[in-house]
Order: C-alpha cells, then sequence, then structure tokens
C-alpha cells in the first residue's frame, strides 16, 4: 500500500486519497504538469478551497478578470456583473448586464421598478415574477389585478435591442484595499505549495513554512475579515493588466521570497525562508500561465 503525506494536515495517506493540485488555481487559468502539486490529500484540498481559494474567486475583481481574459471555470465563467445596477441605453430602466457562461455580454435583466412616462405610470421588470409585481404594485393603487393576458396585451417590448458592451472597469480605491486583503492568503498558499515541490520535504519542517500551514489550515476568509500574517509581506497595486499570472522565487540577505504577480495588476512580494538551504540553492525559471 503506497503512501504519502499531505503537505496541510501533515497526515500520512493512502496515495488514492490524493488528487491533483494546481498551484495556480485552474479557476485562475492553471494548466500543464510544471504547475501540478501532488502531496494535497483530497479533504485539504476540499477545506482550502471552500476557506482560502474562495478568497479570491469570490472578489468582484477576480470575477471581471475572468471575464475580460475569458477563464473558465467549472460553472464557466463569471458574470461580473451582477448585482451592480445600470442604465438601460439613454432610458431611466436600471437593471444589470447579462453574461452567457461564454463570457459574453447577452442581455439586459431590468430590475421591477415604477417609472413615469408621458403622464402615465410604467411598470418595468424582468419576465420572471413580472405578473406578481404588476398586481401587487395596481394593489397598492387601489386598482383590480390584471390576468395574464390582459398583460400580455399591455406588454410594451423594445422594437430593437441594445446590447451594451464594456470597454474599461476602474476599481475605486476602497475595492482595490479590500481586493489585497482577500487575495493573499490564496497568493500564500500558491507560493507554500511553489516552495514544496522546490525543495520538498525538508521545506515543511521550517519554522516560515510552519507558521504558514497553520495560518492556511485555520483561516477561513468568510470569518476572519481582519488577520496577521504569518511571515514578511508586501502587497501593492502596480500598472497594466496583462494575460499572465506568475509565481517566481528569487533571494534577498540570505532569505527566500516568492514573487507573485496576477494578471500585471497585483504584486506580492512574500519571505518564504529566513535562510538558505545548506545545498546549492537553484533557482528555477519559476511558474507562469497565459490565458
Amino acid at each position: 500500500m503506497k503512501m504519502k503525506q499531505c503537505i496541510f494536515c501533515m497526515e500520512w495517506k493512502e496515495d488514492k486519497e490524493f488528487n491533483r493540485e494546481h498551484i495556480i488555481l485552474e479557476a485562475l487559468g492553471g494548466k500543464g504538469d510544471k504547475d501540478i502539486c501532488l502531496n494535497v490529500c483530497t479533504s485539504c484540498n476540499s477545506s482550502l478551497g471552500t476557506r482560502v481559494d474562495a478568497s479570491l474567486l469570490n472578489q468582484s475583481i477576480t470575477k471581471y478578470m475572468r471575464y475580460k481574459f475569458k477563464i473558465r471555470g467549472k460553472n464557466g465563467i463569471p458574470n461580473p456583473f451582477k448585482g451592480i445596477e445600470v442604465k438601460y441605453a439613454d432610458t431611466s430602466i436600471v437593471g444589470e448586464l447579462k453574461v452567457d457562461k461564454e463570457g459574453k455580454i447577452n442581455g439586459f435583466r431590468a430590475k421591477h421598478q415604477v417609472l413615469e412616462c408621458n403622464k402615465e405610470k410604467l411598470i418595468v421588470g424582468p419576465r420572471k415574477g413580472f405578473a406578481s409585481y404588476v398586481n401587487s404594485k395596481l394593489n397598492e393603487n387601489g386598482m383590480n389585478p390584471v390576468t395574464e393576458k390582459e398583460l400580455l396585451e399591455n406588454r410594451i417590448d423594445f422594437n430593437e435591442h441594445k446590447i451594451p458592451h464594456v470597454e474599461f472597469v476602474e476599481f475605486p480605491e476602497e475595492m482595490r484595499s479590500q481586493y489585497l486583503l482577500y487575495a493573499f492568503p490564496t497568493m500564500l498558499k500558491m507560493a507554500y505549495e511553489y516552495c514544496f515541490i522546490t525543495f520538498g520535504e525538508k521545506y515543511l519542517k521550517n519554522p516560515i513554512a510552519m507558521n504558514i500551514r497553520d495560518f492556511l489550515i485555520k483561516y477561513d476568509y468568510k470569518k476572519d475579515t481582519e488577520y496577521c500574517s504569518p511571515t514578511i509581506a508586501s502587497l501593492m497595486w502596480i500598472s497594466e493588466e496583462e494575460r499572465k499570472i506568475s509565481l517566481k522565487m528569487y533571494i534577498d540577505n540570505d532569505n527566500i521570497w516568492v514573487q507573485i504577480v496576477l494578471w500585471g495588476m497585483i504584486l506580492a512580494n512574500i519571505c518564504m525562508l529566513e535562510e538558505v538551504f545548506e545545498d546549492e540553492m537553484k533557482i528555477d525559471s519559476g511558474l507562469s500561465v497565459e490565458m
């Protein structure tokens, strides 16, 4: 029976209890054999996905970058505009953009609302639940409800649908700051796995690695809205967007660091070892994924 140790729970388990873990998350475009860590058990993989990976993946900025670069996940390409109200063309009607699983804007879902139009009230909204909404408004104004047939006979459709497109999205400073907070644990996990496949089992015994592992095992982005980093790290926004995510290792003052760049937007430098291993330190070309 072949056994191996999980690099997170540190338990020895049968080989069948492990799966292929992409260091650069599949939902971020991770692919290729070089990007694989085989020493994460299925239990930890699932738990880390829910508590740590989701910290980055569920943020609006991540969803927008996946939409922009058409990065598919298990459920397709996410809609980054969900919950964001925009106006339909040059009208007063507000709603949200619809995006299909291929990442293409394919419609507009109007919000339920009542507008003044030529001194009359115009009731608008998506088709689903529209009849009940109309009747609720009629009831509020002391009017009799209408049947589905009457509703269809009085419904107004736009003669020519206008499907909008998005050229540029600017993220406010508050959103940027929050994003760095939620992105860091996932980036730390990526750096930890990268160091393991570079140095092997001896890395797991290093004090910084132990601190990082303990942090990741306990962290839950839904509960830990504030936390202390288990190691020295810096994160900042940089200039231009690009279709690439990369990890690269380097030595500075006898410390080993991993530099991570997300889409040319976020730069992270994370101290992963406070000493260089005695044997010859070989820095490889790093990991990178182009979408």
